[in-house]
């Protein structure tokens, strides 16, 4: 994965060359991962960045002119301001950077528009600036020790430094286990933190402060006006979708996407046709599932060839939940890791993915459903929002009932209502914003930025990912609408229908009809489906039905993975560390190998990865 990382100990009490290369190799996960550093022993300050060779080719760090300020940068622009150049600049986003911070000081950021990470070192000043993007796309973590500053793409890099607290977050714990993933800047460790998005780190090494600032959040982004029509959306929205692949599809690139039976990579691919860059599609799944047989459909009706990737059985999750643990740090639970089986191939066929992880910008139903929005206040909107994150935001997770059985005595004792509590400190800084907007941003960091972007961050230890809907133009467009305009996305819907009709054409694999149907003709096919799927089951199977999900880790889990499951959860090794009630884990493994219950798997698998992390620490 690529990232900046680096050390600041005006105390001398770090060699810190040693230090860097430690986070550097810790980072390190393929060959062609490139690590370069740099150290000025005057104010005991260290950088370095990590990346796979893909973007950010020149060497680094970039200097100014007069060698005051250097420059470590991860990730790239996608809109470049317009300003003057030296005829004898070196032109790349690092070089931008650089004379933007020399034009406009450390809110240089504002000006930028991407995805990246990036550390300036500035001599004259004494002063470090480490700055992301709006949405966080490049991870950094952070850590304190005395007046040292750690900062790393990856916590194993943070925990270099041995002197990082490392205690277990109790609240984190509980969060992870009733989620499935930990929420705003959590870590698991007590001395480490994410650094929030949209944000401006300041190391003054005279003052030997730290200061971290905002330069943008969604409550600076206007509402549109409610007069505002289904068609002025849908043609506006088509534009910015456009100008976003538009802007992510550059000549000479090996561009790549990943396809299914939804709508956001169908949107990506229609866009991205338009443009003079050849295409490689791929998919993943089981033989029958219908997100394989509607991208095969989808490659035809785009004239594009498929690479497919299919899941035969279980087994492929055992060989590859090591590479997964260490390339996202038990953040993102085994269930999560599909795709990660088949990037040697991608690597050999694409250098950058047009990621399809758009689903929050255009809303969902199912996800954000009107009782939310409508909601009678922010009591009952925080309320709904918690069940959602238990309940829909993922696989269904932890009642109040397996919680409390889940851990030993003390250790419940401790942890009850940290989850509940951790969510509403999450929300707060969100109130005052009307409902779809406080949904919507809340979201972005909690469901994206700690739960899906994990699959963009394993994806780069082979490939380079964009992501399209993420673009701000975009972004901010979408935040504004009336949910009344995009609920259930039809927005969405619409402009694939105008603007890609052919690949509008292929059925959604939620409801298994074209794009642009309609309201009777769902309605009919549904009754049809449920006559014809009660013939298959209760008369004889004569109609071709593909399986809804493209891989069946709830399946697996009672088959294939249920032995590993019950090594890892009913070893001594697991039990010894007084967390786990013994007998709460394997009521939860026997319940998950019982044909006749479903759902667990979002109870048992991210007990499984949490074990997993602790065993990686406990041997590092």
């Amino acid at each position: 994965m690529s990232g900046i990382f680096g050390v600041i100990d005006p105390d001398g009490t770090v060699d810190i060359p040693s230090r860097l290369t430690a986070m550097g190799a810790a980072m390190t996960h393929q060959d062609w991962y490139v690590s370069e550093t740099y150290s000025d022993p005057r104010d005991r300050v260290g950088l370095g960045r990590i990346g796979i060779g893909i973007f950010n080719r020149a060497t680094q760090p970039l200097w100014n002119a007069d060698h005051t300020a250097a420059i470590f940068m991860a990730g790239e622009f996608h809109d470049v301001p317009d300003i003057e150049w030296d005829s004898n600049a070196v032109r790349s986003d690092e070089a931008l950077a650089l004379h933007l911070y020399q034009i406009k000081g450390k809110r240089f950021v504002e000006a930028l528009h991407g995805a990246f990470a990036l550390a300036i070192w500035d001599t004259r000043s004494r002063q470090l600036i480490v700055a992301n993007d709006r949405f966080g796309l490049y991870p950094t973590y952070l850590a304190q020790v005395r007046d040292r500053l750690v900062f790393a793409a990856e916590v194993k890099g943070v925990l270099q430094d041995q002197e990082v607290d490392r205690r277990l977050r109790e609240d984190a714990v509980a969060e992870y286990m009733r989620f499935q993933r930990l929420l705003h800047l959590k870590t698991f460790f007590a001395g480490v933190n994410l650094m929030p998005p949209a944000s401006i780190l300041t190391y003054d090494c005279a003052a030997r402060t730290v200061e971290i600032s905002r330069y943008w959040s969604f409550d600076q982004v206007p509402i549109l006006p409610q007069s505002i029509t289904h068609d002025e959306a849908v043609e506006e929205g088509a534009r910015l979708l456009r100008a976003a692949v538009r802007k992510m599809c550059r000549p000479g690139e090996r561009i790549g996407v990943y396809v299914s039976g939804g709508l956001d990579s169908r949107g990506i691919l229609g866009a991205s046709l338009h443009h003079d860059v050849p295409i490689k599609i791929f998919t993943f799944g089981q033989p029958d599932c219908r997100d394989m047989h509607y991208a095969k459909q989808i490659a035809r009706a785009a004239h594009v060839e498929l690479h497919p990737h299919y899941f035969e059985d279980g087994n492929w999750i055992k060989h590859f939940s090591d590479l997964h643990l260490r390339l996202t740090e038990g953040f993102h639970p085994w269930m999560h890791m599909h795709g990660i089986s088949m990037l040697p191939e991608v690597r050999q066929n694409v250098d950058i993915n047009l990621s399809g992880l758009g689903d929050l910008i255009w809303t969902q139903t199912s996800f954000v459903p009107t009782g939310l929005v409508q909601a009678p206040d922010d009591i009952a909107f925080a309320d709904l929002l918690y069940r959602l994150y238990i309940e829909k935001y993922n696989w269904p997770g932890l009642t109040e009932a397996e919680e409390h059985s889940l851990y030993q005595p003390d250790y419940y004792k401790r942890v009850v209502g940290s989850a509940y509590n951790g969510f509403h400190e999450a929300l707060e800084p969100y109130a005052g914003l009307p409902y779809p907007q406080r949904a919507s941003a809340f979201n972005t960091q909690n469901h994206f930025s700690r739960h899906l972007l994990y699959h963009v961050l394993f994806g780069r230890s082979h490939v380079e990912y964009r992501l399209p809907y993420f673009d701000l133009d975009l972004q901010v467009f979408c935040y504004g609408l009336p949910y009344e305009l995009g609920m259930n996305r039809q927005v969405q819907r619409q402009i694939i229908a105008r603007e890609f009709p052919a690949l509008a054409r292929v059925p959604l694999d939620s409801n298994q009809l074209p794009i642009n149907s309609t309201f009777p003709q769902r309605a009919a096919a549904r009754v049809v489906h449920k006559v014809k799927h009660a013939i298959n089951e209760h008369v004889r199977h004569i109609f071709l039905e593909y399986q809804t999900l493209y891989a069946d880790y709830e399946g697996w889990l009672k088959t294939d993975l249920h032995d590993w499951a019950k090594d890892i959860l009913t070893s001594e090794q697991t039990l010894s560390r007084g967390i786990f009630n013994p007998d709460g884990l394997r009521s939860l493994l026997t319940r998950a190998a019982d044909s006749r219950e479903q759902w667990t798997i979002g109870k048992v698998a991210p007990i499984m990865t949490f074990e997993m992390l602790l065993r990686q620490f406990d041997s590092a």
